[in-house]
């Protein structure tokens, strides 16, 4: 099992799979194609090609983008049924509209989920560097 994955389940309690990942450019956009590979997991296949297509995006509170993108907090079950979470740092994502163009995608049906009817939103950011604490376990009592 490829190491951050296997650091990320075992530390984190991440639902993350190894998979088979490739991400090229072509002519300003990115191909990205991902093959789920994970023992006992369902298979996943992923193909877009994506990127951006004008001005950066209003990430204000109240909009969607602020709702998508500042999380500083993530919640995760642990195998034995404990929630637990962390803390997550990171600046403020560079967002910009996107085009996307979806060329195979079998998450949804993979998860026992139906394809959404509603139009997506799609947004593009070259990334920003997340820090997470340790994971903790939240109280049994805690919960609601």
């Amino acid at each position: 099992m490829e190491s951050r994955v296997a650091g990320a389940r075992l530390f984190h309690h991440l639902p993350y799979y190894n998979a088979s990942i490739d991400l090229t450019e072509e002519n300003g956009q990115l191909r990205f194609t991902c093959r789920r590979l994970h023992p006992g997991a369902r298979p996943v296949a992923f193909e877009a090609m994506y990127g951006p297509s004008g001005g950066r995006s209003d990430t204000e509170r109240g909009t969607l983008a602020h709702f998508l993108t500042e999380r500083y907090r993530y919640y995760t079950e642990a195998r034995d049924g404990s929630v637990r979470y962390a803390d997550i740092q990171h600046e403020p994502w560079p967002l910009y509209d996107a085009t996307v163009e979806i060329e195979e995608n079998t998450l949804f049906e993979a998860n026992g989920f139906s394809t959404p009817d509603s139009d997506p939103v799609h947004l593009y950011s070259s990334g920003v560097k997340t820090i997470a604490s340790k994971s903790k376990r939240i109280p049994a009592s805690r919960i609601q």
